[in-house]
């Protein structure tokens, strides 16, 4: 989450609309969606590794920690999507599904592969807190995005807590042996909730010091969103669907 975090605040896209890259990020899920061939799904992905990493500048290692954990959920599901079972003797039976079936469980795995790096590109490229704003000038109601964003923040605050202890303990050899760690981190996780509460209130005391009405405001350093651009894209997002449904 830090990895993520850090490359939405820092990317070299980080001024531009998030309703355009938001248009651009659910555009190519549709689009590869909508691809009937490997070809197109190829495209799609090596066209969104480029951009991430030559285009927004987002770090490789970042880039790998986020999606380490999709695409080990994905490759998983496709070695299980592969195997049988048999019921019919009375006795679970397991197999290897035939070509076809195999050949099927890898093109979902590479369409989900896909339209998953899709929104990672949109994730790695833009706040939350922009995100949101933009759900809200929408129709989104001020209180969902306003609990979103203190929940975000509290994962944050568990998370900074959690850190702090666990250095604090290994500088006092907390983690030296088996027993030790085990005991270490037993009053680690018990005193947690309470400093995480504790941290909550102290950011709930200084929104209040600071004035806050019930809405969270933030400055926006993104530029405004064309109407001709989100044309544009949505017709080169067209051009592209059509093209890729010519290779499959």
């Amino acid at each position: 989450m830090r990895a993520i975090d850090r490359s939405a605040h820092t990317n070299r896209w980080r001024h531009w609309p998030a309703a355009e890259k938001l248009v651009v990020c659910a555009g190519l899920m549709l689009v590869s969606l909508l691809a009937a061939g490997w070809a197109g799904q190829v495209i799609i992905l090596a066209g969104l590794v480029v951009a991430l990493l030559a285009g927004a500048r987002v770090r490789p290692g970042d880039l790998a920690r986020a999606a380490m954990v999709p695409v080990g959920f994905i490759a998983t599901s496709t070695l299980a999507q592969m195997v049988t079972l048999d019921l019919s003797t009375g006795w679970p039976v397991f197999g290897i599904a035939g070509p076809e079936a195999r050949l099927q469980a890898l093109f979902v795995g590479q369409r989900s592969l896909t339209c998953v790096t899709a929104l990672l590109a949109l994730a790695l490229t833009t706040p939350l807190t922009s995100i949101l704003q933009l759900f809200q000038r929408r129709g989104l109601a001020g209180d969902i995005g306003d609990i979103a964003l203190m929940m975000f923040r509290i994962i944050w605050l568990v998370l900074d807590c959690l850190e702090a202890g666990q250095r604090a303990q290994a500088a006092r050899l907390g983690h030296e042996g088996a027993r030790r760690m085990i005991r270490s981190n037993g009053r680690l996780l018990a005193s947690l909730l309470p400093r995480v509460l504790d941290r909550a209130q102290r950011m709930n005391t200084g929104l209040g010091v600071r004035g806050y009405d019930g809405t969270l405001r933030f400055v926006s350093v993104e530029a405004a969103a064309s109407a001709p651009r989100i044309a544009g894209l949505c017709s080169g997002l067209v051009v592209l669907a059509l093209g890729l449904a010519q290779l499959g």
